[in-house]
């Protein structure tokens, strides 16, 4: 039984950043929240255990490096992703201006879109990018949850054997001794859990903040389609002489263009501010899951359920980001094709002329432009197939 805002059936409305607002809301991080001083001081916190975190991480995985690669690649797996959610929920914090800006007018736009076909369009639409959104976010929960449980296990297995208590926090990081011993480790196991979760927020909700915009985009694009092909229909030769039939043709079609600009334009604003996030997500994804995949292969006790959670949920985000770049992609390409198999020719040459430079237009697909590359799903392949290469040059040094 999936939980209702899942459903298909849930109200759009409520759809509209839905994950993300969450995710982002609960560490204080989205965009459209209040400014008031305590929401800051609780945003500032959790990013100050995210840095800390990140950094106690990192230091214990260098100090391992040299004599036991296994505990400092236990520590330095997950350490990527918390360093990747300190990099995104400061970029978003940098950019929230625009964000908003952009979260609004996206809004605006898809609430405009009324017609029987739109409101299919967006009820399907809406709800992909919600599910494959909270995809990222469970399979993120799952995998934090994992480690507290992986760890919760030695401490207590070591207690009930009357061994040494090795005080084993959820996330393999250096502290000062006082905080690794009674009374103060309970505390101290709890913030390394709490770590994990704003770890988990930080990029689910950056995530699927890149996915939502991306299908509402697409959703924009597609009404854009409907519209024309409307727009165009067939008409008979005398209806087709009638001269104010045309000029109102052609006074939709310049609302139409109108439109698409803008929507080109908000696409563009969007790149900017999510390619430098973007780019550092398939960077850092192909180096996760390499190490994840080696962890997998070195551990052969509860471990392995850890980081088969773990590579899922790294690899469902760089689908995420893939799946976004790839609908924006088809469906500014669709715009030319649904526009020449209409019924253009049959009007005056005036809309022709006003249509074909449409279709040159929309023959340019539309990008979100990463330095490099643009996330689609031959990108992914590539990525995995370097991936699958970084494993197999590991494998053979181990």
């Amino acid at each position: 039984m999936l939980p209702k805002f899942l459903l298909q059936s849930y109200p759009t409305e409520k759809n509209l950043f839905l994950v993300p607002k969450f995710a982002l809301g609960v560490i204080g991080f989205y965009p459209q929240l209040g400014k008031s001083t305590l929401m800051n001081a609780w945003a500032l916190f959790n990013l100050i255990i995210l840095v800390y975190g990140s950094y106690a991480e990192f230091a214990f995985g260098l100090s391992f490096l040299s004599t036991d690669a296994m505990r400092a690649l236990d520590a330095l797996c997950p350490v990527a992703s918390s360093i990747m959610s300190v990099f995104k929920v400061c970029f978003i914090w940098w950019h929230r201006a625009e964000i908003e800006r952009l979260v609004h007018r996206v809004a605006e736009l898809t609430a405009e879109q009324n017609s029987p076909r739109k409101l299919a369009c967006k009820r399907r639409y809406f709800a992909i990018g919600t599910r494959l959104s909270s995809s990222v976010l469970l399979f993120g929960f799952l995998t934090s949850t994992l480690y507290t449980i992986r760890a919760g296990i030695v401490n207590y297995s070591a207690h009930v054997r009357g061994d040494e208590i090795p005080f084993e926090t959820p996330f393999k990081m250096i502290f000062p001794q006082p905080l690794v011993s009674m009374p103060i480790f309970p505390l101290t196991f709890t913030l390394s859990h709490w770590h994990g979760y704003i770890t988990v927020a930080g990029f689910a909700g950056a995530d699927g903040l890149f996915l939502c915009f991306c299908m509402y985009f697409g959703t924009l694009l597609k009404a854009l389609q409907y519209d024309l092909s409307d727009l165009l229909a067939d008409v008979d030769s005398e209806q087709g002489s009638n001269r104010y039939a045309e000029r109102e043709i052609e006074e939709g079609l310049k609302k139409i263009i109108a439109r698409h600009n803008e929507i080109v334009d908000l696409i563009d604003r969007f790149s900017a501010v999510m390619a430098l996030m973007t780019l550092g997500q398939f960077v850092s994804s192909s180096l996760i899951i390499g190490t994840c995949v080696v962890d997998l292969l070195l551990f052969s006790d509860y471990g392995v359920f850890v980081y088969v959670t773990h590579t899922i949920a790294v690899s469902t985000e760089l689908f995420l980001y893939c799946i976004g770049g790839t609908v924006i992609i088809e469906f500014s390409s669709e715009l030319a094709t649904t526009v020449y198999s209409s019924k253009w020719y049959t009007h005056s040459v005036r809309v022709q002329r006003m249509v074909l430079l449409i279709i040159i237009r929309a023959q340019r697909s539309l990008v979100v432009k990463v330095p490099f590359f643009a996330p689609s799903l031959p990108t992914l392949t590539s990525i995995l197939r370097f991936t699958g290469s970084l494993i197999a040059l590991v494998k053979s040094m181990i």
